[in-house]
This record gives C-alpha cells, structure tokens and sequence, in this order.
C-alpha cells in the first residue's frame, strides 16, 4: 500500500466508508475512545500506536501495517513475509488467548514431530568409511 503518513486519515475514512461504519462503529470495533477517533480523523490529533493496534483489531489486520500506513513503523519491503504468513500472523491474532495457545501447542507438537525424523533419518544414513 502506497499511503503513507499525510494521508492516514483519508486511508481510515476510506476503510469506514467501504464497510459503511460510522465513527461510532470502529470505536466499537476497536475499543477506541470515540473522542480520541473524533479528533485523529478530524486531523487534530496524530493516531499513536494504541490507536493503530485498535484500527487493525476493528478492521482485521496486522498492527504493524496500520502503524505502518500512519507513518509510525518503517515501511519495509512486501517481500519480507510471505502472504501465508501475514495471513497465518493477522488470523492468530484475532485468536482468543485461549485459542492462540491451542494453535501454540499444535505448531510446537508438529515441530516436534519434524525434529524427531530429521535425528530418525540422520541415524538412518549408512556411516562412510
């Protein structure tokens, strides 16, 4: 996304409008204060990374690319996560705690799983000399 700083506020009226939210709505969504929205969008306040993480919490998305679109986290290239694991990352944390330590403890046995074949399959190789 090319928006950067100057134009968060265009950005975020933008997303309301497509979901067809009101203030009231992503304050809700966001757990924001509807006084601290009123004045980030009527551009008399700068959005700060709590007000970010609460635009990515009522919208879906990863914090760091709202933060990123406010100007406040460095924007870095495309390419540095894959598109599975934003998504994997931006799914988890929509997770109850209780559900994200479920997903922990699947990805730690899987993990377990692969270690325990690499040493079954390194013993296996025939010993040269």
């Amino acid at each position: 996304m090319t928006t950067n700083a100057l134009d968060f506020v265009d950005w975020l009226q933008s997303e309301m409008d497509a979901r067809g939210w009101r203030q009231a709505d992503l304050a809700r969504a966001g757990g924001l204060h509807t006084g601290h929205l009123s004045r980030v969008l009527n551009r008399e306040r700068k959005p700060g990374v709590e007000f970010c993480q609460g635009v990515a919490r009522a919208f879906g998305m990863l914090d760091v690319d709202v933060m990123r679109i406010a100007g406040l986290a460095e924007n870095t290239s495309p390419d540095d996560q894959s598109p599975s694991l934003r998504e994997l990352i931006s799914r988890f944390s929509q997770l109850s705690d209780e559900d994200q330590e479920a997903v922990l403890r699947h990805v730690r046995a899987l993990d377990e799983m692969q270690q325990a074949e690499k040493r079954r399959s390194l013993r296996l190789k025939p010993k040269a000399g």
